[in-house]
């Protein structure tokens, strides 16, 4: 379920029209994305563009984190690492259902597994799995040392 500090959405989630599915009732976080062409792999075949479902596993996989009980408000973050296995190709008419679960922070690293799946069928279109760097720099000057 989401805490109030994720009602927010993302930057990417909400260039993309991803919404919140708030009453999901399982760990972690859960988003829709509805189909729309622009998220198209070409205009001929009408299927999400893996890149598309690479990109929104990747921000409700971090965005997760937030939801951990070890998460420290304000911690900036980054992908350290993010393995998506592409399952089946999904068409634009259906919507795609993310899922995120922070399943350990250790030190500064998170460790994420999430699904995309058929928001319709439930049948799961790509399993990834990602850790994240937590406490990066994220100020927009950059740090430039001696030379």
């Amino acid at each position: 379920m989401f805490s109030t500090a994720l009602k927010e959405l993302p930057p990417c989630g909400e260039a993309v029209g991803m919404v919140l599915e708030e009453n999901d009732p399982g760990p972690g976080i859960s988003v829709l994305l509805p189909g729309h062409p622009r998220l198209a792999n070409d205009e001929s075949d009408q299927v999400f563009h893996t890149g598309a479902i690479l990109a929104i596993i990747d921000n409700t996989a971090g965005w997760c984190i937030r939801d951990h009980p070890d998460y420290v408000e304000g911690t900036s973050m980054a992908t350290l690492d993010l393995r998506v296995d592409f399952l089946r190709r999904i068409s634009l008419t259906q919507t795609l259902r993310v899922r995120a679960e922070c399943e350990a922070i250790n030190d500064n690293v998170a460790f994420v597994r999430a699904t995309a799946e058929d928001a319709e069928s439930g049948l799961v279109v790509a399993a990834g799995l990602a850790t994240f760097m937590l406490g990066t720099p994220s100020g927009l000057e950059p740090k430039i040392g001696p030379v």
